[in-house]
Order: structure tokens, then sequence, then C-alpha cells
């Protein structure tokens, strides 16, 4: 494979994959997200911009090594890309230490530099210390993920955590007092750093500007540096590794006017806020909700949904299947959960396995845009229907894109994480514009 120039995204999970490669896409690169136990690419795409969903952020760290094992050795020996970028998600969780070592390793890089700043969601370091919208993560909703809680807010700390004690002198930070000098201070503190041995950089970031710098710094080194980040980090990259590209224009899309299909497994607070925004909303019309009831779960009877959902996807209606209902009461959920002994992060599993069986019944009768919410969600659902790989044709809200599989499917995922209040209404009429 001639893969000059060309640019692979290792991401954790697939909504991660699919915002990352959006930047690259609005900055006018071709751009394809795989996914799937032996990722691959479709060569005959003509792709610039190549995203691999590895699926490894909610499992334990030696599995994660072993998936990222696996996708590095078939980067080896397939493909020659010119540029590598781990994606991370923007609120630290998952295996971050050890999916980042693995490729440092197996890709012979010298080290990696971590900065997971995403400004414009509001995620901002400051002294090594990750925030969202000005709150320190362990205060945030993160600190209670059922697969993956952070309760530390140092991103240092984090990743010292994760690695053995004998490693715990390879993590170092570049702060913020030498961010703001610019690429020239910065690339001083990181060749001093790996000259020392540092294996793991965080970089303190508050900006678009601050990330523009680390990015140049990064890309300046004679070193062989890993850049580790999330979808902003990208974005600063995309600059600097296609100069010659502008903008992306707004293109005519021919997207069929179609009912659509929003399927949520996310377990977020902001996705529960974000439905309840959409069901009070008096500007969008036809739309059906559907909560999932714990009955439905441990039942495993997913047709009644399914045949429900069928019934109400007609025209251009929009059908809303979600688990907030089974969330948000979080007394009754631990009661239900202990009479069943499930551990709530099997069970939050449990949840994205039956909505993935709901959505390839739904599917499989009826024609409908697809527009998934939540990392596992999203995976599931997608190969459940036998999607392969997703074509980034759009953007339909701020990091939020739209892609075609190989079957012509239209498939929207969302990260549970981002957005505003008003991202499911803004994705809905996205869909009633002429495009």
């Amino acid at each position: 494979m001639d893969t000059s120039n060309y640019i692979c995204i290792i991401a954790d999970d697939l909504t991660g994959a699919n915002d990352t490669s959006l930047q690259f896409f609005l900055r006018g690169c071709k751009t394809q997200v795989a996914f799937g136990d032996d990722i691959s690419v479709d060569e005959s795409l003509k792709t610039e911009v190549f995203a691999m969903s590895t699926e490894s952020r909610n499992i334990d760290a030696d599995s994660a090594h072993k998936k990222v094992l696996k996708v590095a050795e078939n980067i080896i020996k397939k493909y020659n890309f010119e540029h590598i970028y781990k994606k991370i998600d923007s609120v630290l969780r998952g295996n971050i230490a050890a999916e980042v070592l693995t490729l440092i390793e197996k890709l012979e890089f010298d080290v990696a530099v971590i900065f997971p700043a995403f400004p414009n969601e509001g995620r901002t370091t400051i002294g090594g210390y990750h925030l969202v919208k000005g709150i320190p993560l362990q205060r945030t909703e993160v600190s209670r993920d059922p697969a993956f809680p952070i309760t530390e807010s140092n991103i240092v700390n984090i990743l010292r955590n994760q690695i053995p004690a004998e490693m715990k002198d390879f993590v170092e930070l570049i702060s913020l007092d030498t961010v703001m000098k610019g690429a020239g201070p910065i690339l001083t503190k990181l060749n001093d750093f790996i000259s020392k041995g540092k294996k793991l950089i965080v970089a303190d970031a508050v900006s678009t500007t601050d990330l523009e710098q680390i990015a140049l710094a990064v890309t300046k080194s004679n070193y062989k540096i890993l850049p580790v980040g999330s979808a902003g980090a990208a974005q600063a990259l995309s600059k600097i590794w296609y100069p010659d590209y502008s903008e992306k224009t707004s293109e005519e899309i021919n997207i069929p006017k179609l009912p659509k299909l929003i399927v949520s497994g996310s377990a977020t607070d902001l996705t529960a806020s974000q439905i309840k925004r959409l069901k009070e909303n008096d500007d969008i019309e036809n739309t059906y909700f559907i909560a999932i009831k714990p009955e439905n779960i441990f039942s495993d009877d997913y047709k009644e949904i399914a045949q429900r959902i069928v019934n109400n996807l007609i025209k251009e209606n929009t059908v809303i299947v979600h688990s907030s209902k089974l969330i948000e009461n979080n007394d009754e959920l631990t009661d239900l959960l202990l009479e069943h002994e499930l551990p709530k992060d099997v069970f939050i599993s449990k949840i994205c396995d039956y909505l993935a069986n709901v959505t390839k019944s739904v599917i499989s009768q009826k024609e409908a845009i697809l527009i998934t919410v939540g990392g596992e969600t999203s995976s599931k659902c997608c190969r459940a229907i036998g999607s392969k790989n997703l074509q980034t044709i759009d953007t339909v809200a701020p990091a939020i894109p739209l892609g075609v599989d190989h079957k012509g499917q239209f498939i929207v995922t969302k990260s549970g994480n981002l957005g505003t209040q008003n991202t499911l209404i803004d994705i809905i009429k996205y869909f009633e514009q002429d495009k």
C-alpha cells in the first residue's frame, strides 16, 4: 500500500475514531473509519486519513494492550503511514498508559506527547489537572462512570497509577507557563525531557492556540514522537500535516428523506439531559420515545421493542430508543443489580448488547438513518447491522460526523460526553434541511 503522506488514527472507541477523523475531513481530506475484530482498511476508497477503533476503552489493561498490539503489528505488516495519531478520551477514561506504551515500543517511537485538552468542548489542562468546563475531572460525573470511574484529576498521576512503580519517572509535565511561550520553548523542554529518558510527556493547554503550538513543537522535533490527545489536538495537527489543504466548504449532499432512528445506551447525565431537552422541544415534531425498562434487558426479548420502532418509523419521523430511565435513579439501579448479582459496568454492556439486537432487527426491516449515542453502543450497533467501515461525508454538529458505510447506510455517531443539551435537536434539524 502506497501511503505517502497518509495518516492513521488509532482510537479506543468508535465515536472517538469518528470525531477525530472528522477534524481531517473538515480540512479537506478523504477519511475512512475501520472497526471490528480484524481491523483493515478499504484501499479502493482513495482515503488519505484512516481511523481505526480498537474498542479497548472499557476492558482491562492487559486485554487493551493485546488489542492495540494486534493493530500495531497489522500496521507494520500491511501499511506505511507517514503519521500516526493516538486518540484518547477527552475525559481520560480508558487504558491510556498501556495503549500508548504499547505503540511506543512496537512502532519504535521515542516518546509520546499527551495533550488531551479540547477547549471548544470545555476540556482544558492546567498544571497537569484536567478540567471539564472549569471543574476538575474527579468532581464531574466521570467519577461515577460505570466502566471506568475517574477518581483523580491530575493527568500525570493518572498515568503513573496505570504503570509499574519502576516506570513512574517516565512521566513528566510541560506546564502552561512554557506552553504559553510558544513552540520554541515547548520544543526545548521536550528535547530535554526526552534526553532524560521520559516516555509519557503531558502538556498543559487552555486554548486552541496552545494546542497548535504544542503540535508545531511535536512536528519540529528530531525525535520520533507519538502525538496523543482528543479531537482538539487532531484539529491542530491537521493544519500542519496538510498545510496545502483548505478548510472544507459546504457541499451539496444527496441524503434521502428517511425516518431517523436514535439509539442511546449512554450512561451520562449529559445524554439524559439531551434526550429530555428533545422531548420538551416544541419545534421538533413527529418524535416517538421508547424508554428501555429493566425487564426488557433481563428478558432479552427485543422483538417487541423492535416492532414498536418499525411501526413508528414512517415518513420522516424520529424514533428515540434509550436507556436513560434505567440509570437516572441510582438507588433503584443499585437494588436491581444486587438482585441480579450484576456489576454496574456489566449491566451497561448488557444494555448496549440489547440495543444492538434491537437495531439489527429494525434496520433489517426498515430503511432509516441511524444515529447512535455512546461509544460502546455505536460500535455494537454498527457491527450488528454488518457495517465494516464508515466514510465521513459531512459534519452534523460540532465534533459529530455523518458517515456512510459500504452498504450505503447513513450513520451518525455521538459520544455520550460531548455536545450541549441541544445537540440531539441540532442533529434532527440537520436532516430537516435541504442537503
